[in-house]
């Protein structure tokens, strides 16, 4: 396989899939995201003449680990679903 196919067959989605695994603020989603990353990259650290590819998808990784996404602040902040105020019962 050539870079082209590999990007096509692996690349995209596999960034997409981290992406999708990456919203909101879940700790277990996010080492979800880091192992899709890291399975994508080590697919392209395979594919012979491309190390650039590779490298692209590492700097996404280190962008998401220095954001600090799955980290121990992720658990103390809620998710989107968990302070709606609308459409909810008034206490009495």
């Amino acid at each position: 396989m050539d870079v082209l196919q590999t990007w096509i067959v692996v690349g995209v989605p596999g960034l997409l899939l981290a992406a999708v695994l990456f919203v909101g603020n879940s700790r277990v989603r996010a080492m979800g995201g880091y192992a899709v990353l890291l399975a994508t990259m080590l697919t392209f650290v395979l594919v012979p003449g491309d190390p650039l590819s590779a490298a692209a998808i590492g700097l996404a990784m280190v962008v998401f680990v220095a954001n600090g996404r799955g980290q121990g602040a992720d658990d103390q902040l809620p998710e989107h679903h968990e302070h709606r105020e609308r459409f909810t019962v008034a206490e009495h």
